[in-house]
This record gives structure tokens, C-alpha cells and sequence, in this order.
């Protein structure tokens, strides 16, 4: 019984024998039950007619295959009015009738392959000690049923790219149960609506602002109410601002241009804040430029004569590239001012030039206020530093200079954050872009107050954010604002419910990772299996 027990034989089962090779176990296993019972008329028997034995392969042991040379009986059914007269007994938990192999090594088999699929799995089959193959395993997870979706209530819904831009799929998500129900080979409309046509308890879809699963929505279970994910709603007013911001920029560039610089003293930002340029280090570096410059006269003279770059190079000892580089650019090429390294006075920078604004000239007076807060530097350090201030000046506010680096692409991201998570120098950033610009100025509170309804939930507001967009005369919102009023009753309810398609756009993640492992080569067939029986 102990022998049984370790092996996780059925009751009813008795080890009769087990020999040991090299690569595997074979083990004697007898079927010692005294009744079975008739699978057509469900009649117990008791009545043996004969034995016989079963190979069949079982899970592996230490590494080693398991062959179980299993002795079963064959029984008499005493119902006369049964068609069977002859029955073999079953072993429903342990065996399947005419199989190979143990439901056990079934299941192994079959995770294996959701885990890895075809080949993979039969590698990591045989360092496990199961014998199998690709055919094999496809034909396991093929075979599974498919999962009961039962009264499916609140739906999530989106699409998935086969191949990206060109074929799509959809994935439908059960949001109570957090699991893929379905996946279905395109994303049309129909297809979706005949599909929530089977299901008519759905009480909620939640979609993207796609037209197709409104569509889909509104055709297969018009008594749902539909949810507009609030991640897609937030990227279709990111998007907007992005062209609003591309449009200011010419007004952007006018009002630096009106602007007039300060002749008597460098303007630099705070980020570009450093010490003078010790004599020594200005002296060697000048020496180098004047180096180089007289290359580059060398260079120019040679090409004058009517010398090839190659042979410039090789006469002046220097790489073909650089003079290349050199006779393409038609003037002598500055070399590039290095970039700031981080420094421990950093963190001080804003305080420091504060304190000198308001007028604080004493560095050891400045030396010990930081110090206090935790500057380790020298006072040698803080003196060096206010001599650039005697020299230029220092902001603090993002200037015309620093707002010409922003990009629409870049400058969106200090309209549609939480302005309380922008640190100084950002701030200073976005003020200096209202300032530029009325018409950011005003977008700015716009994008701001809708983006407040996002998070505080406030869909009743939204009527009054229309309207206020109605009447500020910006073109891009006005067009975002018209998509919303398409699909108001979706927004809305995306902007009061605490629905969203957050565990959808997850599957999707996972979904990817399993279409990956396949290399592109099964169909949507597999793909389906694997994702609704995923581990």
C-alpha cells in the first residue's frame, strides 16, 4: 500500500512489480476491485469473463519514463436488456478507455504545450523525462474544450494586432471574472455584435473610442450601456494638444524675436549653471583651438591645389572622415561645449540664486546657509559659482532660449500632467509658454479642468466643459470636443463609472508574449487555445 501510494495509484490498484533500467521504470500494476460497472447501462457487475493487460506511459520519476504494465478484466453484463454483453472496466480518474497514456501524463503534456507550444515544449518535454512530440502536444491543446463563459455581465473589449496595421483580431475579457472568454479572428462589427447577440444578459461593454465596437455595441446588445475606456479618451486630448502646440509655435517664435536680449551681460538657464572656466584649463584649450585651426588651414590650402581629401589625409596624417568633414562644412568647425556634469551643488543652485537676487553678495555668508542644509562642497566652490553670476545671469524661469529645445512632442507633457507633480524648473517652463502664447494660455486650464473630471470622476461637468469649448474659439479642441459629443453618453459614463478597459489592455500584453513564443507560424486556431487556457 505504501509502494501504491507514492506512486498515486487509483484505490483499487496493486503493484505487483517494479524493475529498474537505466532510462526508465517499469512497473506491474493489477486492478483488484471486485465490481465494475457497465458503461452503457451503468449495471454493476461482478462477474469476470477474463484479463488482460494495458501498457500505458505514466508521468515521470526521477527522471526516469514510468511504463505501467497494467492488468485489467474484462466483465460479464447481467442486464439482459443491455446491447453490451462483454465490458472492460473503467478507470475513469486514472485512464481514458483505448489510451497510451495516463490522464496524469495527459495534463503534463498539455501544460507543457500552453506554456511553450510545439517545439519548445517537446525540448523541455525530454529534459523532463517525457517522451513526446510536436504533433503530439498540438493535438492535446487542440483537444481542450472550450472554457464556459456562463452569464457574462460587465464586457471588456478590444483589438490586437496580427500583424501590425494590417490584420487585427479582438479580445474579449469578462471584467468579473478578470478572464479571456473569446477571442474572435477579425475586429468587425458584425462579428462582435453576433457574438454579444449570444449573451443577452450583458448589462455593460467597456470599449475604446473605436467606431467598430460601438457599432458592435449598439447592434448586438443595444441594452448594455457602453463605458469610453478613460486611458483613450485621455490620448485623444493628448494627441489634440500636440497639434494645438504645433500650431503656436510660429507664434511662439514671434513674440521671442520682439523680445530684446540684454547686451551687457550673457543669459544662461539654471541647468547650465557652472564655474568659470579655470585660466589654466581657457589657456590650454585656446591652444588646441589654435591648433586645429591651422590644420584646417592646411586642409583648405591643400584642397586649393587641387588635392583629393584621401591624399590631404595622408599627407597631414589625419583620418579621410575629418577633413571630409572639414571641406563639407565650408568654415571651421567649433568644437561643441561640453555638457554639464551633475554636481553636489545642484540641489542648492535655486536657493543660492535666490539669496542673490534678494540681494546676499557674502559666499561665506551663502557657504554657511547651504552647509547647513547639507552642502558638502568647499566655500572655494560657492565663490567660484557667484563669479559666473558677476558675469551673466542666471534664470531660473524657462526663457525664450530653453523654450526653442521643446518640441510638440516633448512640450505636451507639462499641459497634461498634474501640475503639482511639475518641479520648479518645469513650472517655470509651462508659465513661460502661457506667457508666450494667449492661446496655450487659455487651452491650458481647458485641457486642465477635463482632465480633472478624469480623475475626480465628474462626468456631470462635462455639458458645461462643451460648452466653454464651444466658445473659446481653438479649433483642434473644438474638434476633439465634437468627437465627445458623437459619443457623449460613452465618455460620460467612462467619467463617472470606475469601469475601464485596464485588465483588457493587460490580456492584450499577455496575449503578445503568447503570439511571440509562436514565431508567427500556427494560426488564429492555436492562438485562441493558448490564450483562453493560458497558465
Amino acid at each position: 500500500m505504501e509502494e501504491t501510494s507514492l506512486l498515486s495509484l487509483p484505490e483499487g490498484m496493486l503493484l505487483d512489480h517494479i524493475q529498474i533500467t537505466e532510462i526508465s521504470l517499469i512497473i506491474s500494476v493489477t486492478s483488484t476491485h471486485p465490481t465494475s460497472c457497465c458503461p452503457l447501462c451503468c449495471e454493476v457487475s461482478s462477474s469476470i469473463k477474463c484479463h488482460y493487460r494495458r501498457s500505458l506511459r505514466d508521468a515521470p520519476c526521477g527522471g526516469r519514463c514510468v511504463q505501467l504494465c497494467l492488468t485489467v478484466r474484462k466483465f460479464y453484463c447481467r442486464n439482459p436488456l443491455c446491447e453490451r454483453k462483454v465490458f472492460t472496466e473503467r478507470l475513469p480518474a486514472f485512464v481514458e478507455p483505448w489510451a497510451r497514456m495516463t490522464i496524469r501524463l495527459c495534463q503534463q503534456i498539455t501544460s507543457l504545450g500552453l506554456a511553450t507550444c510545439g517545439k519548445g515544449g517537446t525540448r523541455l518535454a525530454a529534459r523532463l523525462g517525457i517522451q513526446t512530440s510536436r504533433q503530439t502536444i498540438l493535438r492535446r491543446i487542440m483537444d481542450l474544450p472550450d472554457v464556459s463563459t456562463g452569464s457574462v455581465l460587465f464586457l471588456g473589449i478590444d483589438d490586437f494586432s496580427f500583424q501590425r496595421g494590417y490584420r487585427f483580431g479582438t479580445i474579449l475579457v469578462n471584467l468579473e471574472s478578470h478572464r479571456v472568454i473569446d477571442l474572435l479572428p477579425d475586429r468587425q462589427a458584425e462579428t462582435s455584435a453576433r457574438w454579444m447577440r449570444h449573451h443577452p444578459d450583458l448589462m455593460v461593454v467597456s470599449r475604446d473610442r473605436g467606431s467598430e465596437y460601438a457599432s458592435a455595441a449598439s447592434q448586438g446588445a443595444p441594452q448594455a450601456i457602453q463605458v469610453a475606456d478613460r486611458f483613450h479618451v485621455v490620448k485623444n486630448l493628448t494627441e489634440t494638444t500636440q497639434l494645438l502646440l504645433a500650431r503656436c509655435q510660429a507664434e511662439i517664435v514671434a513674440v521671442s524675436k520682439a523680445e530684446k536680449p540684454e547686451q551687457s551681460k550673457d543669459v544662461i538657464s539654471i541647468e547650465e549653471w557652472r564655474p568659470l572656466e579655470p585660466a589654466h584649463v581657457e589657456k590650454a584649450r585656446l591652444a588646441r583651438r589654435a591648433g586645429r585651426y591651422a590644420r584646417y588651414q592646411q586642409v583648405v590650402e591643400l584642397r586649393a591645389q587641387g588635392m583629393k581629401p584621401k591624399q590631404i589625409a595622408q599627407q597631414l596624417d589625419m583620418g579621410e572622415r575629418t577633413v571630409r568633414d572639414w571641406l563639407k562644412r565650408g568654415t571651421f568647425p567649433e568644437t561643441k561645449k561640453r555638457r554639464k556634469r551633475q554636481s553636489s551643488f545642484d540641489p542648492f543652485a535655486p536657493y543660492v540664486l535666490q539669496r542673490w537676487q534678494a540681494g546676499e553678495r557674502n559666499g561665506l555668508t551663502l557657504w554657511r546657509e547651504v552647509k547647513e542644509q547639507g552642502y558638502s562642497g568647499s566655500e572655494r566652490s560657492i565663490y567660484r559659482y557667484l563669479e559666473t553670476l558677476k558675469q551673466a545671469e542666471v534664470r531660473t524661469s524657462a526663457n525664450m532660449h530653453r523654450l526653442h529645445k521643446f518640441s510638440a512632442n516633448t512640450a505636451v507633457w507639462l499641459f497634461v500632467r498634474d501640475p503639482n507633480l511639475l518641479d520648479e524648473i518645469e513650472q517655470g517652463d509651462l508659465a513661460a509658454f502661457c506667457q508666450a502664447s494667449t492661446t496655450l494660455k487659455r487651452a491650458y486650464h481647458l485641457i486642465q479642468e477635463f482632465l480633472s473630471m478624469v480623475h475626480k470622476r465628474e462626468g456631470h461637468r462635462l455639458d458645461a466643459w462643451l460648452e466653454q469649448v464651444a466658445a473659446s474659439e481653438l479649433p483642434e479642441l473644438q474638434q476633439f470636443a465634437c468627437g465627445v459629443k458623437r459619443d457623449k453618453a460613452a465618455v460620460r459614463a467612462g467619467l463617472t463609472w470606475s469601469i475601464n478597459n485596464g485588465m483588457v489592455e493587460g490580456h492584450v500584453t499577455k496575449l503578445k508574449l503568447i503570439k511571440r513564443t509562436m514565431y508567427g507560424r500556427a494560426g488564429f486556431a492555436l492562438l485562441r487555445q493558448r490564450v483562453l487556457h493560458a497558465l
